[in-house]
């Protein structure tokens, strides 16, 4: 992490119309701390509340698809400890009720005030922070060196900015003598670059570990470092030791709050994805780790950093054409 870098707030707004919406963006990134994802309708608002963590969730009640009491449910009921700002040009009471029933912490009326606006969010984040549980625990795993960064490198460093502890654990380096030595310095050099930990194999191999061994290696560093949450390798990929890879987290990770699977190499068509970090903020610092392994990039073409920054952008679409790491959700408990 660099000195002075802070995380920026993750803001959901939910607003259909534009005027309304593009106001309240431009209020709340005047603040360089503040990053704001719009949804246009209920219906995606739902979505992204399901599927992403926010650090406040601000809501129209009037919208299309599903309105804004059913935003503020769904969030109370994936993310209670996030806060909820409902926004509403109408000022009948039983609509104002309803909606502190449902969960909002506090109701802006329209035409909307910039101060009253800014200073309802401020105190609202501050909430969050106050009521934000410890530090959470990280372990990510990959089976080559290299792995980890280039499917989930983003979301890692997005996390160690936000004051969780981060390790990545290396099953294998696949490789011998000063090839080995020249990965493990490479490894080294971009788990840096993340402000992570990393975790190496004692001996190196050209070949890789059998299902036994990586299940021993994954339930060795979840006895140590008791993760709250797991990156691993999607199981639909066409090696069998990124599938054996999975196999293992999935076993070792039994009782973990959150086992997420992030996109491979060689993982196949059939990875679906259900959760979509945003990394716009990060993706330099992805890419610039990746540029550690250009020396071992020949064969492994994921490594390059441009295929990276692509990647980030095509996954993009599915939240609001930002730029993404997309994860399938085995297990997650909110």
């Amino acid at each position: 992490m660099t000195e002075g870098e802070k995380r920026r707030a993750q803001v959901l707004l939910v607003e259909d119309n534009l005027s309304d919406a593009t106001l309240i963006r431009t209020l709340l990134e005047r603040e360089e701390d503040v990053r704001v994802t719009l949804a246009q309708d209920g219906i995606r608002g739902c979505q992204l509340v399901e599927t992403q963590r926010w650090d406040l969730v601000v809501t129209d009640l009037n919208l299309p698809g599903r309105d804004g009491i059913e935003i503020i449910q769904t969030c109370k009921t994936h993310q209670a400890d996030t806060p909820v700002l409902a926004l509403s040009a109408y000022t009948a009471p039983s609509l104002q009720d309803g909606a502190y029933r449902a969960g909002a912490n506090e109701l802006i009326s329209k035409p909307i005030e910039p101060e009253e606006l800014e200073a309802t969010v401020r105190e609202l984040l501050r909430l969050k922070t106050l009521v934000h549980d410890e530090s959470r625990r990280i372990l990510a795993v990959g089976i080559l060196p290299g792995d980890v960064e280039a499917g989930c490198g983003g979301s890692l460093l997005k996390r160690t900015l936000g004051g969780d502890s981060v390790r990545i654990l290396v099953l294998a380096t696949g490789a011998v003598g000063p090839d080995a030595e020249e990965v493990r310095g490479a490894a080294r050099r971009a788990a840096r670059d993340l402000g992570t930990e990393l975790l190496l194999p004692a001996e190196d191999a050209r070949e890789l570990l059998d299902l036994d061994t990586m299940v021993m290696r994954l339930q060795d560093a979840v006895h140590k470092i008791r993760p709250h949450v797991i990156y691993a390798p999607s199981a639909r990929d066409v090696r069998e030791s990124r599938q054996n890879t999975f196999k293992a987290a999935e076993f070792a990770a039994f009782g973990t709050q959150d086992l997420l699977c992030y996109q491979a190499a060689t993982t196949t068509l059939d990875f679906r994805p259900s959760h979509f970090e945003d990394i716009s903020d990060f993706l330099d610092r992805k890419m610039a780790a990746l540029s550690r392994y250009q020396a071992q990039s020949l064969g492994r073409p994921h490594l390059d950093p441009g295929l990276a920054g692509a990647t980030a952008r095509y996954w993009g679409r599915f939240l609001g054409y930002t730029e993404v790491e997309p994860f399938e959700v085995v297990r997650r408990y909110l």
